[in-house]
């Protein structure tokens, strides 16, 4: 029976293997760090052409300025030429439901109308400008800008402080340069005010016409009315006068103090010729109203309501708490972000490339 030799184990000869066999795995970063060093002019060049690029882009990408105004309702101020009209009006008899509450709220409500957004868009030059360097002049491409520029491009966003109150506002208008937001801004803060006046104007001039064309129906039927009598009352005077001068009575009757029964359908105790001379005067008459007090109110006050002047009222519909201003920064795109964005991917990936490069080269030496 023969005994096989045992063979031993070298257990520092396994460690050691298996030592190596890992640093192998590991990765060497001082290694790596000379990697990078001996490529740095690559990966300063790549790094240099992505910001380029960047930079490049940044400037050709369509530009955005935002001008903005802050606006609270209209205080005495704004409204003290519209107030003395109103005034007017109730002495008048004519009651308005404006305020300064009403004025704003029809001031914001224009000012978020699409109609009139759009309305005012087509007629600027900015937006002609934009049509005539455009290559499709196709309407569905106007649309496309309009509809563009009115639901991203003018904003307004209102903060209430109480319930039913309306607080301050915040409007804005975006464009390709600062000059244009401003002047598109404040062109459209024109406009609306305009249409604000415009509808107060319709409003009131309306209220004025209608009170107007009642006071002269009035005046027309007592008018007639007046005429009537006046024709009555000389049918009176003819039938007095015949019975006074068939009954030969010429002078006033005199009782000496004692009370005469007069006629009551045909007064003659004036005698004829008193009756003579009172038709005369009442056939003179061609205008009732210079002897009937109430007819020459009326008149007075048709005349009042024609003197009014709705057109001439200059008001404001909002008190300004920051007026349109010119921006001084534009909102995108962000050139320095976009210049920083592009040289951080630029770094990226130059070093990505000189690893990858550096693993693959390794790993053709070792096969």
């Amino acid at each position: 029976m023969s005994i096989k030799p045992i063979k031993s184990t070298n257990s520092s000869e396994e460690y050691f293997n298996y030592y190596n066999s890992k640093q192998d795995d590991e990765i060497d970063l001082f290694e790596l760090f000379s990697v990078l060093v001996q490529s740095k002019l690559l990966i300063i060049a790549v790094t240099i052409i992505f910001a380029v690029i960047g930079f490049t882009a940044a400037s050709f990408m369509p530009q955005k300025w935002t001008s903005s105004a802050s606006v609270i309702q209209p205080q005495l101020e704004e409204i003290q030429p519209l107030k003395n009209i109103l005034t007017k009006l109730e002495v008048l008899s004519l009651q308005s439901s404006v305020t300064s509450s009403s004025l704003y709220d029809n001031f914001v409500n224009n000012f978020n109308s699409r109609v009139l957004r759009e309305e005012y868009l087509v007629n600027t030059e900015y937006f002609k400008n934009l049509i005539a360097e455009s290559d499709d002049h196709s309407p569905l491409a106007k649309r496309k800008l309009i509809e563009k520029i009115v639901n991203n491009n003018i904003s307004s966003s209102s903060k209430v402080e109480k319930e039913g109150e309306s607080g301050e506002t915040k409007l804005a208008f975006s464009a390709g340069t600062a000059e244009d937001a401003y002047n598109l801004l404040n062109g459209y803060i024109s406009y609306v005010s305009s249409v604000v006046h415009d509808q107060l104007e319709s409003e009131l001039s309306d209220m004025v016409k209608q009170k107007l064309a009642y006071s002269e129906g009035l005046y027309a039927i007592d008018l007639n009315r007046v005429h009537n009598i006046q024709r009555a009352n000389i049918e009176r005077l003819k039938y007095s006068l015949s019975i006074a001068n068939s009954a030969g009575i010429k002078k006033p009757i005199s009782s000496e103090g004692a009370m005469i029964k007069d006629d009551p359908d045909y007064s003659i105790a004036l005698g004829a010729d008193a009756l003579q001379r009172k038709l005369q005067i009442t056939e003179e008459i061609k205008d009732p109203s210079l002897i009937d007090g109430d007819l020459r109110n009326r008149m007075f006050y048709i005349n009042e309501l024609k003197s009014l002047k709705i057109d001439k009222v200059n008001f404001q519909p909002f008190k300004y708490m920051q007026a349109p201003y010119e921006p001084t920064a534009k909102d995108s795109p962000k050139r320095l972000l976009i210049l920083v964005g592009s040289v951080f991917i630029g770094l990226i990936l130059a070093v990505m490339f000189v690893l990858i490069r550096h693993v693959a080269r390794s790993r053709q030496k070792v096969a």
